[in-house]
């Protein structure tokens, strides 16, 4: 253990992952940052203060937030450092993979500032002998190549993501979630004719035939993984049928989506409704496109959140065949007010 705590302090250090940058980011001194780790010196605080920013995630903004997370990260490795715990290796390796999904699903910044963070995840993940979280981690490393068009890099990744998650005890929901990611990418990789059989099986796997809801597992899944239910697993098939040409099956299952979203679940229902607006683009109706688009803007210009932009991006693109049209000319005018520069981020080289 002392030898692998050691490992992801030295990563921590080598790569300033807790460097003053990420203070100045957030506008906050290096005392400041101090006091912070004062107070979550001990593994049961620390646990607590993860949660919390666990919470804030789905609240707040996230370049405020960022720079936050990052000083939890930076004081677990050094707790990790005085006082082995398995506790606190799992909190610092969920804490710097939520770092790794504010700088790529809500920033979209670079893979220099995420690809580190989802490194020291994981080794924090192997520290504690976590398989699911292990997992979680090298789930998200397979979206960046996903995106990119590098389809054996991404699917590679997903093996060894379900290597990790069959070593130990995962629960089906990690099963389910690591399915609907890997058909998440075939849809990128432009084969979303093969994203339905894993569709299919995340829906049997989350909810078996003849079991009632939560009965596969009495503790449920891990606290950390709330990224994912069967909303979101709907959210998933409805994207894959609009890219497979099914545009009335995804309009029905996206409003399912909907439906089954909880209060605080923005980000989603952002993505959801721009879907949506997907289908009304390739229903050839570009108004009702254009007011859901509104609605996704709404909901991105209270807390910020790249990915639902760029899909209002994609959408409006297929909008151009009325690029002269009133409605499309003030999505156009909307869109160019919300450009503004990139935050700030903690940088990842010493």
């Amino acid at each position: 253990m002392p030898t692998i705590t050691m490992r992801v302090e030295d990563a921590v250090q080598r790569r300033s992952f807790l460097a003053g940058s990420a203070g100045v980011a957030a506008g906050v001194t290096a005392t400041a940052h101090g006091r912070a780790a004062a107070r979550t010196s001990d593994p049961a605080g620390y646990a607590r203060t993860t949660a919390r920013l666990r919470e804030q995630y789905w609240t707040h903004e996230p370049a405020h937030l960022l720079p936050r997370v990052a000083g939890h990260v930076r004081a677990g490795a050094g707790l990790l450092a005085r006082r082995p715990d398995p506790r606190v290796a799992v909190a610092v390796a969920e804490s710097a993979l939520l770092v790794s999904r504010i700088a790529f699903f809500d920033l979209q910044l670079g893979a220099k500032q995420v690809e580190p963070w989802q490194d020291l995840a994981l080794a924090a993940a192997d520290t504690a002998g976590d398989g699911a979280l292990g997992a979680a981690v090298l789930g998200h490393m397979s979206f960046a190549p996903a995106w990119s068009g590098r389809g054996g890099e991404a699917r590679g990744r997903l093996d060894a993501a379900r290597k990790r998650a069959s070593r130990g005890d995962a629960g089906p929901v990690i099963h389910a979630w690591l399915d609907a990611v890997a058909s998440e990418a075939e849809v990128r990789l432009g084969n979303p004719g093969g994203a339905f059989p894993l569709l299919d099986r995340a829906a049997d796997v989350l909810h078996p035939a003849g079991a009632a809801a939560g009965s596969w597992s009495a503790a449920g899944p891990p606290a950390w993984l709330d990224w994912f239910s069967g909303p979101r697993l709907d959210g998933f098939r409805g994207a894959a049928e609009l890219a497979a040409g099914r545009t009335d099956h995804a309009k029905a299952t996206l409003h399912r989506t909907l439906a089954g979203l909880s209060p605080d679940a923005d980000k989603q229902r952002a993505v959801t409704l721009a879907d949506l607006a997907g289908a009304a683009a390739a229903a050839r109706d570009p108004e009702d496109a254009c007011a859901l688009l509104h609605r996704v803007l709404e909901l991105v210009e209270k807390q910020g959140y790249a990915t639902a932009v760029d899909r209002v991006r994609t959408v409006r693109a297929a909008l151009a065949p009325w690029a002269r049209e009133r409605f499309v000319a003030e999505l156009d005018d909307r869109l160019a007010a919300g450009q503004q520069a990139p935050p700030p981020a903690p940088d990842p080289a010493a």
